[in-house]
């Protein structure tokens, strides 16, 4: 079973109510156990943008950041019917040949949206395990302030925290405004092991990145090169805040295109994941890549019109679940009131890069 260390400490699932709040600077957080009482909700609150550690069985590798120095191919998929969650009993944990992940963004706002979507997500661990969420940036509105860790991560995300699922996410813009994202970096919880990072799990390497107006590429560009040149997972999995194609209200971004296209293409890269846009899109894959965003984590949505390289777009408040094996990718979404909206599945090297 996955676990969670917390300073030293191990968060397991347990039968007791966990309550868990910010820390000392020393320590980074504070663990207490109460079977008396659960959080009271907190009431919404307002998260639209401006118009226009440990994880026990987790490989982390750290990139010279420097904060640590410091066509159109359209393949065949599956398209399901929007059909609700049916609540089944928690399946056997998955195999090493296999990783079950869920994935949300633009969702720290700690309001009813937020707790919606994350209450459809724990009942997709009880359906079956989940072995790690990504978190697509945007993790605490408005300012990033890690004050409000308890609001935004600790109690929507409760119940998954309990069962020992561990998280991982990167920095959105709202989050560099409070000392430029480095205190989340370092909140053991958030699953950050740098500016950027990859994360190796089963058949799957995701590699996590800055994608803010004034990241380092400089640093950040080299050393994503040569992660992906020396990977070996049958799948790749970028992940930035920013989208690079996009139907929603930031569009496509020619720049990251020209940045990071190349390279997604040389090495084979199947999957990109991003927020920022406030709604759920799959594109169609594209020179072998599938972009994904997930931006309707809880933030105030947006519309989204569908374009010529979208395979499903809507604006609901919604997550994805990934389910990989080494030859085959089955992507599912689900809004907060427990619809299925998305499903489709991609066949290694057939649909994609590689």
């Amino acid at each position: 079973m996955a676990t969670v260390l917390l300073a030293g400490s191990v968060l397991a699932g347990a039968a007791q109510a966990i309550a868990l709040r910010p820390g000392t600077a020393a320590d980074g957080l504070t663990l207490s156990l109460s079977t008396a009482r659960a959080a009271a909700p907190l009431p919404p609150v307002s998260t639209g943008e401006p118009a226009a550690k440990t994880v026990q069985g987790t490989a982390l590798s750290v990139g010279s950041t420097p904060a640590a120095a410091p066509s159109t191919t359209t393949a065949p998929t599956r398209i399901a019917a929007t059909a609700a969650a049916q609540p089944t009993s928690p399946q056997p944990p998955t195999s090493a040949a296999t990783l079950h992940v869920l994935a949300t963004g633009d969702s720290g706002g700690g309001n009813a949206a937020q707790q919606a979507v994350a209450d459809q997500m724990a009942a997709a661990h009880r359906r079956r395990k989940v072995d790690l969420v990504i978190v697509a940036g945007d993790n605490i509105y408005d300012e990033g302030n890690l004050n409000r860790v308890e609001a935004t991560f600790l109690r929507p995300y409760r119940a998954l925290l309990q069962a020992g699922v561990p998280f991982h996410a990167v920095l959105g813009n709202h989050d560099i405004r409070s000392g430029d994202g480095e205190p989340q970096i370092h909140y053991p919880l958030f699953g950050m092991k740098g500016r950027w990072y990859t994360l190796r799990r089963g058949p799957v390497e995701f590699f996590m990145l800055d994608t803010n107006t004034k990241a380092a590429w400089q640093h950040q560009l080299p050393w994503l090169k040569k992660a992906l040149a020396s990977s070996t997972a049958p799948w790749k999995v970028l992940v930035g805040h920013h989208p690079i194609l996009s139907s929603g209200f930031y569009g496509d971004d020619p720049v990251a295109m020209a940045r990071l296209g190349p390279w997604m293409r040389r090495y084979g890269v199947q999957l990109y994941i991003n927020g920022h846009d406030h709604n759920y899109e799959r594109s169609k894959p594209i020179d072998g890549i599938t972009y994904l965003t997930v931006g309707g984590g809880g933030a105030s949505l947006r519309p989204v019109l569908p374009g010529p390289n979208s395979a499903r777009a809507v604006s609901r408040h919604s997550f994805a679940e990934l389910s990989f094996t080494p030859s085959q990718l089955t992507i599912e979404a689900w809004d907060s009131q427990g619809q299925r909206i998305d499903q489709a599945t991609l066949e290694r090297g057939v649909n994609t890069s590689r």
